[in-house]
């Protein structure tokens, strides 16, 4: 029997992650919104993350605690943080010493330096949660016997999807515990307004995410001339760059060129204001997705989904339902589903309407619910653990 509501202790808990605000990704958000309710439920946490290199930090607040400078390597056809630094050893261990936190919740992946450095010295309840989806880790198969000793340290394990699950399990087998992402409600709404340069009269479609292989903008750029061809009243608003911006965008064509409008960046407070602007939101992803934030968000926008059919995003999108999914690295399909839902209002409707009701399942309140509840069964697993052990010395 797990521990009871009113006998429930307020919590300190340490969330760790190389990825952080400022810089942008589904891990970031993720711990953002863990870390809002986890506080407005008056538990006392803390972040510990790296330094941004190239990016200034201001005013955060004493909660954040800073280690290291964080860069980004190559990873899974995309781009992974790595926090460094001569001090971070000595700074994390006078860190958990002072603070003597119940948990430590590390979030991505079990790799060097922040998590590993963090569960060396950690005497606390540690979790983790994997957000990634990949089809093969080099780095976990290389260095798959050490990382076992530091995977049996952990107390409990979560996975945000049957994806994310199924790409770490092959080298850490165990336990997991399936959590999904959130989505912010409030912020992400129907209610929203629109913007009011792009309401002209014009069909908008909104991508939003980096330009990497991963996400398959170059497949939605191509997709692009298949869809002037059939609606000439569209256009496209590109959220994000990356580091293959401009490579990607050498190969849009002449005729698609004037349909495709650039927002390398957007001011947080405004992200949810393109959702609402359009009328279609487009995942073209290729692959390694876990989950797809940005699915849920459209979808809590009240704006339609056209994406890729990848395993990831089948966990959270129904055909036809709360979605329609494409063939992954086809343009000609991609841009046969975007039409079709353009034309077709009566599907659009019933995409946006279910849309709606499905992501109201993933409000932030109800998954930071459902991982205070994982944290007190690990918290209580763990002590009865400790008692049984002692006992077999009496």
């Amino acid at each position: 029997m797990g521990v009871k509501m009113a006998e429930r202790k307020k919590l300190k808990i340490l969330m760790v992650s190389d990825m952080y605000y400022p810089l942008p990704g589904g891990i970031s958000e993720h711990i953002h919104h863990l870390y809002i309710e986890m506080k407005r439920k008056g538990h006392n946490v803390h972040i510990l993350t790296g330094n941004p290199l190239f990016k200034s930090v201001k005013n955060e607040g004493t909660d954040i605690k800073r280690v290291g400078y964080s860069i980004s390597i190559p990873a899974n056809k995309s781009f992974a943080q790595v926090s460094v630094g001569l001090k971070m050893i000595f700074d994390i261990k006078n860190l958990l010493e002072r603070e003597k936190y119940d948990i430590i919740h590390i979030h991505g992946a079990l790799a060097p330096t922040l998590p590993l450095i963090t569960l060396f010295f950690s005497n606390s309840t540690n979790i983790i949660t994997f957000h990634a989806a990949f089809d093969r880790s080099i780095g976990y198969e290389a260095l798959r016997s050490p990382l076992k000793k530091f995977f049996e340290r952990i107390d409990g394990v979560i996975a945000v999807s049957e994806e994310a699950k199924r790409s770490v399990y092959r080298y850490f087998p165990g336990e997991y515990t399936i959590i999904p992402n959130g989505v912010d409600l409030k912020r992400f709404s129907p209610n929203n307004p629109k913007l009011e340069n792009y309401i002209d009269g014009r069909i908008n479609l909104l991508f939003v995410g980096r330009q990497d292989p991963r996400k398959g903008i170059k497949f939605l750029y191509k997709a692009m001339d298949y869809i002037v061809d059939e609606i000439t009243d569209v256009r496209l608003i590109v959220v994000g760059k990356g580091f293959l911006k401009k490579y990607y965008e050498l190969s849009i064509s002449d005729k698609a060129k004037e349909h495709i409008i650039f927002e390398d960046y957007v001011d947080w407070s405004l992200l949810p204001l393109y959702y609402n602007t359009a009328n279609i939101f487009v995942s073209p992803a290729t692959g390694g997705e876990s989950f797809g934030i940005v699915l849920l968000e459209a979808m809590a926008s009240g704006t339609p989904v056209v994406a890729s059919n990848i395993r990831g995003y089948r966990q959270v999108i129904k055909h036809k339902y709360n979605g329609y999914l494409v063939k992954p690295k086809d343009p000609k399909d991609l841009a046969d589903g975007i039409i079709e839902v353009l034309k077709n209002r009566e599907l659009r409707e019933q995409l946006r309407k279910n849309g709606l009701e499905f992501v109201k399942r993933f409000s932030w309140e109800n998954v930071s619910d459902e991982i205070l509840d994982f944290y007190y069964r690990k918290i209580e697993q763990k002590n009865n653990n400790k008692h049984n052990r002692l006992r077999k010395w009496f």
